[in-house]
């Protein structure tokens, strides 16, 4: 049925093609994405194919977003000086679909979107040794120098209020008041409880934090919104990045709200869906080495704005910890799950990294110190005393 299903759309998108194999990419957990070959005037191809979530404010407007991103890219890669060592970049482009000339397509209910495919590249789910979180900084570094120069008033958010940690702790505080926890099996309510426990003695300290960066003159960019790992295409043969996929979450923001949401991704070796919490950690050497990564290119953008660093990262866990939960509590309705309670797990993952990233910020302030950024120190006393 998945099969005959796609096949349609693919003729929808290329006239005269024929549908060879299908992968299901299973690392998303928003959209559904699939890896399509297929047959065309007697030529095999290959592009993605998303089936659109329904959590976006607009459909054509994450298009519009990501089309005014790959347009700039592209043409910086063509003629700007910057050469990044004769490194290639890649976009990941939309493609306009032959019945429509649209770069959406309905079907069966459903909205549809076919991107090109980026060949000789492979992804990851969790950082496999020093060397790929290095080149993670310099592929998130690069990405924000393509973007420095493109006004960010244009892009327009396609999640509304996304990473406004505000909002997702009234939603929290509001769930939280009204659930019926008698509804939950005893064991469940029982994690619940205790990661809702533990939350609590976060809570006002971020409300603090966030008033306390509010007064900081931190400039707005271009960002990716969702720079996870798995979100970096890395070279098949050197092993550089070589695209920063999945731009349905760009919008304007703070670089350090992109480099503590990559950080929070890498520097979880067991990953966010582990099978077992034991090894859960935020590696510090990661850090060290996405850091010195990331640094290495020169970025016009974000200048005195680093030593917040630490500050974000924690703000961004918690909040990952937070929608997770409120996920779970609201019937799934934003994250994908392939059983019942793993929206659950996910918050108790995001939460054991965050007191695992805690108790190691002053390692991270060292090495912040090394590359000539001064952490807060007041921020480093006080969050210790939380755990």
């Amino acid at each position: 049925m998945q099969f005959e299903k796609i096949n349609s759309i693919t003729q929808n998108f290329f006239n005269n093609s024929k549908v060879l194999n299908i992968d299901c990419i299973e690392s998303g957990i928003i959209n559904k994405t699939y890896l399509v070959k297929y047959l065309c005037n007697g030529e095999k191809y290959t592009y993605i194919l998303q089936c659109l979530s329904d959590v976006f404010e607009s459909y054509d407007l994450i298009n519009t977003n990501h089309k005014l991103v790959t347009d700039h890219i592209k043409k910086k890669v063509r003629n700007s000086r910057i050469n990044f060592n004769n490194q290639r970049w890649e976009v990941p482009s939309l493609i306009r679909c032959d019945s429509n000339n649209l770069f959406l397509l309905p079907f069966e209910s459903y909205f549809w979107r076919a991107i090109i495919y980026i060949d000789d590249t492979f992804t990851l789910d969790t950082i496999k040794d020093k060397s790929i979180a290095y080149q993670t900084g310099i592929g998130l570094a690069k990405f924000h120098q393509y973007c420095s120069d493109l006004d960010y008033k244009k892009l327009e958010n396609s999640i509304k209020n996304f990473h406004n940690t505000n909002y997702y702790l009234c939603k929290f505080k509001s769930i939280v008041k009204d659930y019926n926890f008698i509804k939950l099996e005893q064991n469940i309510k029982k994690r619940v409880q205790s990661l809702i426990f533990r939350l609590s003695n976060h809570i006002e300290y971020v409300i603090y934090i966030l008033e306390y960066l509010k007064k900081k003159s931190i400039n707005l960019s271009v960002i990716h919104g969702d720079p996870k790992l798995s979100n970096f295409l890395f070279d098949i043969k050197y092993e550089y990045v070589v695209s920063l996929v999945d731009l349905d979450t760009v919008s304007s923001g703070y670089l350090l709200t992109d480099m503590a949401d990559c950080l929070r991704s890498i520097c979880n070796l067991a990953g966010e869906d582990p099978n077992g919490m034991d090894n859960v950690c935020f590696d510090m050497n990661c850090c060290d080495y996405f850091l010195k990564g990331y640094f290495s290119i020169q970025n016009k953008n974000g200048d005195d704005c680093f030593e917040h660093l630490p500050e974000y990262i924690y703000l961004i866990i918690v909040e990952l910890t937070i929608r997770f939960l409120c996920d779970f509590l609201q019937s799934d309705r934003y994250f994908r799950i392939n059983y019942q309670t793993q929206n659950l797990y996910r918050a108790e993952v995001q939460f054991q990294l965050l007191t695992s990233f805690v108790s190691q910020i002053p390692i991270l302030s060292n090495s912040l110190h090394k590359i000539g950024i001064s952490s807060n120190p007041t921020f480093i006393s006080d969050v210790q005393k939380i755990v």
